[in-house]
């Protein structure tokens, strides 16, 4: 079935385009950018990037740049690309808009002449805006490597109780797509591909169950499934590699027989088995818990997450594998001979380590996307509603001016009254979090036994 669903994606999902670059591995000392809308500001996608690069590449130091903004269009980020992109001196830029810029409100059911209209502006203006956008970064960030992802979709197929669909909207953003794959080739970027492989899984999924989706509830926003699907994409668009290492060891002639990405030493034989130290230059691929359930539908792990161990030579019979004295499997000596990846096993020391790097990466991504969002907050207040964002009276008063304190910018508002105190903090916190997770990412030697299960 994963492999099904992958040559189906791959299908969907790759055009062949004169002028699109090949895509590229992010290499030591770049800055990368990531602009967008909401669906990039809250950083999920680019933290698992993140996640990847500090686990699988942890002699390069890379670092990357939310610059997503919620609500936002490719109209409104011109006028925030100087502070959040430009002024970073990135070395490459990621680009996905499109959500807020295809006027979701002009696609109903039966649209009339005034709606396709409308929705011919919408898209019309998108272009043009896009095209400023790139023109802008080429010539004013120094020319750094563009990478064009086409938007993620609108659920306009999957059934829920809400009624909250806009049909033919995703039709609308398959448009924007064809767009931004010809923007790309005009300016000899990457295509990174969402749209069109995210749609193909919902609607194979959806023959199953009318009500799954990868998207989410409100049609729009990827839960973390559909997180770990977009990094999946924009990693394998960069020919990010599967092999985290790969280790053999011939137990009977107690030797090495392989060791990629890794050095091996001390192989000894004991007890019936084999002893050995490995030393990986990488570590695994950390995947939040709350995304496991697409692993069952794309070969994400096959793809990017392979921490082999085969050890051949050995009599018949079950063995454990032990890792630093502990136990971490059980294995026949047919499966070892084969392999066996240990990338998702919970139990092993590179498995905790690689999740501890995760998790000041998530602190990391959470403190900066806080200040983003204030950021964005204050510069909404200043250029929609000419508030002086730095008189506190005055965004007493603007706050107080909503009557609806449940909408949206009256609740911005009044967590920028709350917490734009703690912007420069947050700020410190987002260096500090980065700071430990490249420290704890360095990879360590570990002491492999295989015995015979039931072996003291």
């Amino acid at each position: 079935m994963k492999r099904l669903i992958s040559v189906a994606l791959g299908l969907l999902g790759v055009l062949a385009l004169g002028g699109v670059a090949r895509g590229e591995l992010f290499q030591d000392g770049e800055t990368v950018c990531f602009l967008g809308d909401s669906i990039t500001a809250r950083g999920s996608t680019q933290t698992i990037i993140a996640d990847y690069y500090l686990t699988r590449f942890p002699e390069r130091t890379i670092r990357f740049v939310n610059a997503g903004r919620s609500g936002d269009s490719a109209g409104g980020a011109l006028g925030r690309l100087q502070d959040d992109v430009i002024a970073k001196k990135p070395t490459s830029v990621t680009i996905m808009l499109g959500m807020n810029d295809v006027g979701r409100g002009s696609y109903v059911a039966n649209p009339d002449a005034g709606k396709l209209k409308q929705q011919q502006q919408s898209l019309n203006g998108y272009k043009a805006n896009m095209e400023k956008v790139v023109a802008r970064i080429r010539a004013e960030a120094g020319e750094p490597r563009l990478l064009f992802i086409t938007p993620s979709p609108f659920d306009q197929t999957v059934v829920l109780e809400k009624d909250n669909n806009q049909p033919g909207c995703n039709d609308g953003l398959g448009r924007c797509a064809e767009f931004v794959r010809a923007l790309a080739a005009t300016n000899h970027g990457t295509v990174v591909d969402f749209h069109a492989p995210m749609t193909a899984l919902n609607l194979e999924q959806q023959k199953k169950d009318p009500k799954w989706t990868i998207v989410g509830a409100d049609r729009v926003h990827p839960g973390a499934p559909g997180h770990l699907m977009m990094a999946w994409l924009f990693l394998k668009a960069q020919g990010a590699p599967a092999v985290v290492s790969s280790v053999k060891v011939d137990a009977a002639a107690g030797r090495a027989v392989e060791s990629l990405n890794a050095g091996v030493t001390k192989v000894a034989k004991q007890a019936g088995g084999v002893a050995f130290t490995v030393l990986e230059k990488a570590l695994p691929f950390p995947i939040d818990p709350a995304a496991k359930p697409v692993l069952g539908l794309l070969p994400i792990e096959k793809e990017l997450n392979q921490e082999l161990l085969a050890v051949s030579g050995l009599a018949e019979g079950t063995y454990e594998v032990r890792i630093d004295g502990a136990a971490v499997a059980r294995h026949t000596a047919g499966e070892l001979a084969h392999g066996i990846n240990l990338a998702l096993n919970e139990a092993t020391p590179q498995f905790k380590q690689a999740q501890a790097v995760a998790r000041h990466d998530e602190q990391r991504r959470n403190a900066e996307a806080q200040a983003c969002s204030l950021m964005n907050t204050r510069r909404w207040m200043q250029g929609h509603y000419k508030v002086n964002v730095d008189d506190p009276a005055a965004v007493q008063a603007h706050y107080d001016h909503f009557t609806d304190k449940k909408e949206y910018n009256a609740g911005m508002t009044l967590n920028y009254i709350k917490n734009w105190k703690k912007y420069g903090a947050l700020l410190q916190e987002v260096i500090a979090h980065e700071k430990d997770a490249l420290s704890a990412r360095v990879p360590v030697p570990h002491a492999y036994a295989l015995v015979p299960a039931g072996s003291k």
